[in-house]
């Protein structure tokens, strides 16, 4: 038996949701994560005060009750792994593998499910003996987790698994009687970070917090690449409500990164946190128009509300507190140091100012962030029409500082550069005073300690370790063919980008104006992390790498090698960068 008891046979008494903040069934503790401690904070929530700051594994990004509030179950995403605690005695704990990148968890107390975010895939682990029970294909890159109990005025009495699409903004709806996926459900082009979801107590109705990326818009402004909204989804034949989506700059003021939510257990008030523009939005569901906008602290993952509706917590990530707030009067009463950040201070700051946009010098109207478009430092999967030299695919920031120039152009030559996309694209006033440099002339290093900071953020964001890499017989196999074929003379190791600038036949010369006078030639990326960075080439032709090695271009070798050896290629190239 784990040492963490999960015998109870208290239900689950109304929906949950997967989230960075929850307060226990009983409305006694209040639990957040702390991803850059690798902790998670216990509250008292009727003091409310600090009862424990405890490790987990590294990165924790959301967690759960059990029904019976007395264990808690957290997603690690870092050590790809379930930490489970005694919140009587948090130093009890017990941790369970589970797959690369886990992000949403949930658990009915005798069951932990899982949003395997890499594999695509929704674990089930029976919580007696740790095991895994199942691993549900459910699309790609699932994220957020919500349940409840089906309609029973239908006779459909079984448990309902609803479960987010980062990029896609899909969602995912799993009969848990059956185990099997019953719809998925769009909610519509662009939606984009869709991270959270939350249903209604009623369970009529679930709420997403979602940014629209109009990556198709040629005339791009500030105000019209993302939009911030709210998707509502009918439960009962689990179809979008389009009338009911709230917009919330109409609704509300313009903000940044809607991430997470939580509904008035009447279900006539809903409570939307923006992680951009560090704020709360108040709605009123009966008319989907703004009752109050609450400020709060840096870079909001989580809301939570008391089973009263008295109190409503946020957890705000990036200065590590908790903001408590009187659900009546809308007024922050409280804020609890609940960690304090091991960062060097610099890379903190500069990651703060990555992912606000709570600044007129970072953007104008609370409107967008880096992270909007490069959200935890990757990208979006979109490719956007609209850039001044063609179209773009995101490219992400892994390992950014080790491979410059920045931009498929090859047009920004040092990480302060930046300070050209807060004016030109975030419409923000700047962080360096006066006029900016040529991208390619002097620097713009030592001219701002914020964007400094900034780029010292950006230069400790990692590469990522891939899961690919098990089979060292193919990998290496792969790897011959790497080096047979030439890749390694444009892809060369450790970086594999030779930081050149190459036509590679996939630019059309109609659409690239490059301000440098490079046209079709663009700058080799890296390789490393091509497993999590699809689509591909810098305008998201490719939509795997098997297309992008038959694409009737410069990569198209797939005449000249069998299918065994493009295989092995394929495994390798997903495998960088191979762990040293």
């Amino acid at each position: 038996m784990p040492i963490i008891d999960f015998s109870s046979t208290v239900r689950l008494s109304g929906p949950v949701s997967s989230s960075a903040i929850a307060v226990s069934p009983d409305g006694a503790v209040v639990a957040a994560v702390n991803p850059d401690s690798d902790t998670i904070t216990l509250v008292n929530a009727l003091t409310p005060e600090v009862i424990d700051e405890v490790g987990v594994g590294d990165d924790p990004r959301t967690l759960s009750f059990t029904p019976d509030s007395r264990s808690l179950i957290v997603a690690n995403r870092g050590s790809a792994n379930l930490t489970m605690l005694d919140i009587a005695d948090p130093r009890r704990r017990v941790q369970t593998p589970v797959g690369p990148m886990p992000y949403g968890v949930l658990t009915d107390g005798h069951r932990a499910f899982v949003a395997e975010f890499v594999s695509g895939n929704m674990a089930i682990i029976d919580l007696s003996d740790n095991s895994l029970v199942e691993r549900l294909p459910v699309g790609p890159f699932p994220a957020g987790l919500a349940l409840f109990r089906g309609d029973e005025n239908d006779g459909d009495q079984g448990d309902k698994l609803l479960i987010t699409h980062l990029f896609t903004g899909e969602v995912t709806v799993v009969d848990l009687e059956t185990l099997s996926v019953q719809a998925q459900v769009s909610t519509g082009a662009g939606t984009n970070l869709s991270q959270f979801l939350i249903v209604g107590p009623n369970g009529a109705n679930a709420y997403l917090p979602q940014t629209r990326s109009n990556a198709t818009n040629t005339k791009m402004t500030f105000d019209t690449t993302v939009f911030p909204v709210v998707n509502v989804l009918n439960l009962t034949d689990f179809s979008l409500m389009p009338k009911q989506r709230i917009t919330i700059d109409t609704a509300d003021q313009p903000a940044s990164i809607p991430f997470s939510a939580a509904v008035f257990p009447d279900g006539d008030r809903l409570y939307v946190i923006h992680a951009g523009s560090d704020d709360l939005s108040v709605i009123d569901l009966k008319t989907n128009q703004g009752l109050a906008h609450i400020d709060v602290g840096a870079n909001p993952r989580g809301i939570a509300i008391t089973p009263d509706g008295s109190i409503l917590f946020v957890n705000n990530t990036l200065d590590g507190t908790m903001s408590v707030i009187d659900a009546n009067t809308l007024v922050v009463t409280k804020t609890l140091r609940i960690t304090t950040i091991p960062m060097d201070p610099e890379v903190l700051q500069g990651k703060r100012l990555f992912n606000s946009a709570a600044a007129p010098v970072l953007t104008n109207d609370n409107w967008i962030s880096c992270a909007s478009c490069h959200f935890d430092g990757g990208m979006d999967g979109q490719t956007w029409q609209g850039f001044p030299d063609g179209p773009r695919n995101t490219p992400a920031l892994f390992g950014v500082g080790e491979t410059l120039p920045i931009h498929w152009s090859g047009d920004l030559d040092e990480l302060q550069d930046v300070e050209l996309t807060i004016r030109g694209i975030q419409f923000g006033t700047g962080l360096v005073s006066g006029e900016t440099r040529d991208s390619l002339g002097p620097p713009h290093a030592g001219l701002s300690p914020d964007l400094d900071a900034l780029a010292a953020y950006m230069d400790s964001i990692e590469v990522p370790i891939s899961p690919y890499g098990e089979n060292r017989e193919t990998v290496k196999s792969g790897e011959r063919q790497f080096n047979k074929l030439g890749c390694q003379s444009c892809h060369a190791p450790p970086f594999f980008t030779d930081q050149q600038l190459h036509d590679v036949e996939t630019g059309d010369p109609s659409k690239e104006k490059n301000s440098h006078g490079r046209s079709t030639n663009f700058d080799t990326p890296s390789l490393r992390a091509l497993w999590l960075t699809a689509p591909y080439f810098h305008d998201g032709s490719a939509a795997t790498l098997d297309d992008v090695l038959r694409s009737g271009t410069a990569h198209n070798i797939s005449a000249d090698i069998t299918v065994e050896e493009m295989e092995n290629l394929l495994t390798y190239l997903r495998a960088l960068p191979l762990d040293q």
